[in-house]
C-alpha cells in the first residue's frame, strides 16, 4: 500500500516554528538574571569554567578536585557557550535550553508520524510546559541533554522495530494501518490523518549508524542511555514472542488461562522472543562505531589521573547509586509513581485515562481496527525502565525523566482521540469531576505563594509582593481558564497558553527579584572587590558551590573555625599579625563567627549578607571578615559589631 503523491508529508514547517518558539519563550527569559541554583548548578558551570580556562578539556575539576560525578560532554557543551557568550550563570544554562528545544521536536517527530500531526504538535506542547521539565531545561545540569540524545536513541530504535514488524507481519499491517478514522465531525479532510504508512518508515544504514551516535553521546552525557534503550529492547523482544501465542490460547482456554497465565507468559516470552529486528541496527558496525567514540575520551582520562577519575565514576554512579542512597537520597519503591503527580503538571491528571487508553489499544480492546504496534512501543519503553528505578536505592526526581516522552505521548493520543470520539477514556464522571479539583489546586498555589510573599511585604519588600501578586493572579488564570475549557479542544492549548505566562512572570520579575536568591552572587561580588586589592579568598561553614561560582574559583572550602584557623593566619585579640601577613577576606556563617568570638580571635567585619541555602531552604547568614583592618580607624567599631575587643 503506497500513499498518493497528492498526499503532502504530514508534518508543517509552521509546527515547528510554534514549537521553537514556544520553547524559547519558556526556557531563555531569566537565564542570565536568576542566579545559579545550588548545589549542582554551580557544580557543574564552574568544573566547565575551570576545563574551559585550563584548557584540559579531559579531566572535569571543580574548585580544583576531580569531578567523578558526569563525564565531559556536557562540560564541553558548556565551554562552547562560553566561549561565544562568555563565562557566566546564563551562559552555563543555555545548553540545557538548546537541547530541550531538540527534544520537542523530537517528540513531535514521534507522535505526529505515528498519531496524526495534530497529536505530535500537542505532545509537543504537553511535555514543554510539563513542570520537571521546565525546570531542568533551564538548569545547568547534564539531565536535559540526556533525554535529548536518550529521546534520539529511542525514536530510531522504534523506527527499527516498526520496520521489522512490518515486514514480518506482511498483509497483517496494511489491515491496521495506523491512520484513524475521520470522525463525521472532522470534515473531509483531517489533520489526524496525516500519518506516514509503516512501510514508507524505512530504516537503514543512517538510521543505524545515528542510533549508535546517540547512543554514545548519551553515554558521554551521563551514561545511562543504553539502560532505557536496553530494558526496551528486551521488553519488545520478549512480548513478540508470547503475544502471538497467548492471544489465541486465552480465548480457547479462559479459566485454565488465567490459572497459568503468569507461568506461560514467562516460558513462552523466552522460549519463543524475536531477537531477528536487532539486525535493523547493524550492531556489527555500531558498536564499533561507539567505542571508537568513547574509548579515545576514557583513555585519556585514565591517562591523566592514572585511572582515579574512571574508578570514581564507576564508584560512585554505578555501585552506590544502585546499592545504597547516594547523598542521602534513598527512597523505597514507589518513590517515582508518588512524585509524578507533581513533576508531570499539569498534565498528571490525564495519567490514569492514558494508562487506560494505552493498555486498551495495545490489547487491540476497541471496535475500531487501530495498529497496536505504537502501543507496544509506547508501554516497552515506560514499564520496564520505570521499574528499574524503581528498584535503584538512590533517587532523585530527574532520573526517570526521560520517561516522560513517552507519558506526554500517551496523553496527548488520548486527548486528540476524544475529541474525534475515538475513546471514551475522557468522558467518565470522575473526570469531569477532576475538573474542580485541578483548578482547586491552582487557586491553593496561587493563595500559598501570596501567603508566602505577605510576610515580606511588612519588611519593606513590597515590590516583591507586588510581583509575587501578579504571578498569583496569573496561576489563578491558569486554574479559571482550564476549568472553563475542560475536556475541549482548546484545553491543551489554553492550559499550556496561560501556564507560559506564569512561567515567563516567575522567570522574568519574581525570582530575580528575590533577595534571599542572590545571597551567593552578591557575597561573591563584594570578595571579588577584595580580591582585586590584594586579599587571598575563603570561606568557612558556607561552603555552597555558588558562592566558588561566583568568587571565580579557586576557593579554599573549611567546614568548621578550627580548619580556617589551621591556614588561614588569624591572631587573637592580644596579638598582632606580623608584618608581611597574607591578607584574607573570609565568608562565615553563625556558627563560625560564634566559634571565632569564643576563641577570642581577632577579626574583621566589612559586610554581611541575609538569604536562603537553597539546598536545604533554610536561611541562612554569611559575614565577610578579614584578618587585618581594612580601614584602621574602623578597626575598633567592627571589633565591637562584633563582640571581640582588645
Amino acid at each position: 500500500m503506497r500513499r498518493d503523491d497528492n498526499i503532502k508529508s504530514w508534518w508543517r514547517w509552521e509546527d515547528i516554528l510554534l514549537i521553537i518558539f514556544l520553547g524559547c519563550v519558556l526556557y531563555l527569559p531569566g537565564l542570565y538574571s536568576i542566579s545559579l541554583f545550588d548545589r549542582d548548578e554551580p557544580r557543574f558551570a564552574e568544573a566547565a569554567r575551570e576545563m574551559y580556562n585550563s584548557g584540559n578539556y579531559i579531566v572535569p575539576r571543580f574548585d580544583g578536585q576531580l569531578r567523578p560525578d558526569k563525564p565531559p560532554m556536557i562540560y564541553w557543551l558548556m565551554c562552547g557557550a562560553y566561549r561565544v557568550f562568555g563565562v557566566s550563570g546564563g551562559s552555563a544554562r543555555l545548553p540545557s535550553a538548546v537541547f530541550a528545544i531538540g527534544t520537542l521536536l523530537l517528540v513531535y517527530w514521534l507522535a505526529g508520524a505515528r498519531f496524526g500531526r495534530v497529536t505530535g504538535v500537542v505532545a509537543a506542547i504537553m511535555l514543554a510546559v510539563s513542570a520537571l521539565f521546565v525546570v531542568e531545561s533551564r538548569l545547568a545540569t547534564a539531565d536535559s541533554v540526556l533525554i535529548f540524545w536518550t529521546t534520539l536513541a529511542m525514536g530510531l530504535l522504534w523506527c527499527a522495530w516498526e520496520s521489522s514488524a512490518a515486514d514480518e507481519d506482511g498483509d497483517a499491517v496494511h489491515a491496521r494501518i495506523s491512520r484513524l478514522p475521520v470522525s463525521p465531525e472532522a470534515g473531509t479532510h483531517d489533520a489526524l490523518n496525516e500519518t506516514a504508512l509503516p512501510e514508507e518508515r524505512s530504516f537503514g544504514w543512517p538510521g543505524a549508524l545515528l542510533f549508535w551516535f546517540a547512543i554514545a553521546m548519551g553515554v558521554l552525557t551521563k551514561g545511562v542511555t543504553p539502560l532505557f534503550v536496553l530494558a526496551s529492547v528486551v521488553a519488545l523482544s520478549v512480548a513478540g514472542g508470547w503475544s502471538v501465542r497467548c492471544h489465541g490460547y486465552w480465548q480457547a482456554h479462559k479459566p485454565l488461562g488465567r490459572l497459568l497465565r503468569v507461568p506461560l507468559v514467562l516460558y513462552w516470552g523466552l522460549a519463543d522472543a524475536r531477537w531477528r529486528w536487532l539486525g535493523r541496527l547493524k550492531a556489527a558496525v555500531g558498536l564499533p562505531l561507539v567505542l571508537a567514540l568513547l574509548v579515545p575520551w576514557f583513555a585519556a582520562a585514565w591517562q591523566q589521573t592514572h585511572g582515579k577519575l574512571i574508578q570514581m565514576m564507576l564508584q560512585q554512579n554505578v555501585v552506590e547509586r544502585t546499592t545504597s542512597g547516594l547523598q542521602h537520597h534513598g527512597f523505597p519503591p514507589g518513590f517515582y509513581l508518588a512524585v509524578v503527580w507533581a513533576t508531570f503538571w499539569p498534565w498528571s491528571v490525564l495519567l490514569v485515562p492514558a494508562a487506560y487508553h494505552v493498555v486498551r489499544r495495545a490489547w487491540g480492546r476497541t471496535p475500531i481496527a487501530f495498529d497496536e504496534r505504537p502501543y507496544w512501543f509506547l508501554l516497552a519503553w515506560i514499564v520496564p525502565s520505570w521499574i528499574l528505578f524503581e528498584l535503584f536505592v538512590t533517587k532523585m526526581v530527574q532520573y526517570v525523566l526521560p520517561l516522560y516522552i513517552p507519558l506526554a505521548i500517551v496523553c496527548a493520543d488520548a486527548v486528540v482521540q476524544s475529541w474525534h470520539r475515538l475513546t471514551d477514556v475522557l468522558a467518565a464522571k470522575w473526570f469531569g469531576f477532576a475538573r474542580w479539583v485541578w483548578s482547586t489546586i491552582w487557586l491553593i498555589l496561587a493563595g500559598v505563594l501570596v501567603a508566602f510573599l505577605w510576610g515580606r511585604a511588612g519588611t519593606g519588600q513590597h515590590d516583591l509582593f507586588v510581583r509575587g501578586a501578579m504571578v498569583a493572579g496569573s496561576l489563578v488564570g491558569v486554574g479559571v481558564a482550564g476549568g472553563i475549557s475542560w475536556n475541549r479542544p482548546s484545553w491543551p492549548y489554553v492550559t499550556a497558553i496561560t501556564f507560559t505566562a506564569t512561567l515567563v512572570l516567575t522567570s522574568v520579575l519574581l525570582l530575580p527579584s528575590i533577595p534571599g536568591l542572590q545571597l551567593s552572587r552578591e557575597a561573591g561580588r563584594r570578595m571579588l572587590e577584595f580580591s582585586q586589592r590584594g586579599y587571598k579568598l575563603a570561606a568557612a561553614g558556607y561552603q555552597e558551590p555558588t558562592l566558588v561560582f561566583y568568587t571565580g574559583g579557586d576557593l579554599p572550602l573549611y567546614s568548621s573555625a578550627a580548619g580556617l584557623l589551621e591556614h588561614v593566619p588569624f591572631t587573637h585579640r592580644e596579638a598582632s599579625l606580623p608584618p608581611g601577613s597574607i591578607k584574607y577576606c573570609v565568608a562565615v556563617d553563625r556558627r563560625v563567627l560564634a566559634a571565632l568570638k569564643q576563641r577570642h580571635i581577632a577579626y574583621y567585619v566589612q559586610d554581611w549578607f541575609s538569604g536562603i541555602k537553597v539546598a536545604k531552604g533554610k536561611p541562612v547568614r554569611v559575614t565577610l571578615i578579614t584578618n587585618v583592618p581594612v580601614q584602621p580607624h574602623l578597626r575598633d567599631a567592627t571589633m565591637t559589631a562584633t563582640g571581640v575587643g582588645r
